[in-house]
């Protein structure tokens, strides 16, 4: 993912020349406008598979001013957030997203340059053979598409894609459970879902969130297949908005189905035997 990233910025960014390094190689002698590229820390989830958190530095000369800075930090932001790459050396798909910045601003005397940190978080791909086919995500994918009803949005389940895009909705599970029907033929399925909602803005992410979430309340019920009429019950859909979007989920619900519970067949009878009572 690394050289993915030194490979965008070159290419999105001619101003700096290639001059793209890393902390050990910063020193008051490079030639400036540069960037400074840190990794740090790493992941593993179900639903984003491998993610990183990466920071840029873009630096210039103590000499120049902070309009500087801005400008050539806003050059990064365009070149890396919301985009799909895929990583020349490993060949791995992975895509950014800007998360704000690491402080404020700041004057390196060391390394000569005036300079500001933005953090993005990096998705990396996960194997196509991990991939989950569930019946009940695909309806409530199906469901969120038909309620948004702009085909801009995308709706994903289970974990998300490599070269996910945005706006989109991932719908994942957080736990099942099984009880006791009130009838003794049946049992109730239960799953508890987590749904991420990423926008394009915090506005329209903020505002689908909710839209989702009141639709979800008035539904009562969606479609898992109308002809057989088989529906999922929804019950207490809730929000929480300070949670993160990609890696945590802003929209929380409990899906249901009653199913027959069949008794367990034993042996066939093979033959009856009658025995006279012997005191008649």
């Amino acid at each position: 993912m690394r050289a993915g990233i030194r490979e965008r910025l070159s290419q999105q960014i001619p101003t700096i020349g290639g001059r793209i390094y890393e902390a050990h190689e910063s020193a008051a002698t490079l030639d400036k406008p540069y960037i400074l590229l840190i990794q740090g820390t790493e992941s593993d989830t179900d639903w984003t598979g491998y993610s990183a958190l990466f920071e840029c530095w873009p630096s210039v000369s103590q000499q120049s001013d902070f309009a500087d800075v801005d400008e050539l930090a806003n050059l990064i932001v365009e070149a890396l957030d919301g985009q799909a790459l895929v990583d020349p050396v490993s060949q791995v798909e992975f895509t950014c997203r800007y998360e704000g910045t690491v402080g404020g601003d700041k004057v390196d005397a060391d390394r000569d340059v005036i300079t500001r940190g933005l953090r993005f978080l990096v998705i990396g791909a996960r194997a196509a053979e991990e991939t989950v086919q569930d019946d009940w995500l695909d309806a409530l994918c199906d469901w969120t598409l038909s309620t948004l009803g702009d085909p801009e949005w995308q709706a994903y389940g289970n974990q998300w894609p490599a070269n996910y895009t945005r706006p989109s909705v991932l719908w994942r599970w957080d736990s099942f459970e099984t009880v006791a029907g009130s009838r003794v033929s049946t049992v109730e399925v239960r799953k508890k879902a987590i749904g991420h909602v990423v926008g394009r803005s915090l506005n329209e992410q903020t505002t689908t969130v909710a839209a989702l979430t009141q639709s979800l309340s008035e539904a009562v019920k969606i479609p898992l297949n109308p002809l057989e009429r088989r529906f999922l019950t929804v019950s207490a859909p809730n929000v929480d908005l300070t949670r993160d979007a990609v890696t945590e989920g802003q929209i929380y619900a409990t899906f249901s189905r009653k199913i027959e519970r069949y008794a367990e067949q034993g042996p066939l009878m093979r033959e009856v035997r009658i025995q006279p009572n012997p005191n008649s």
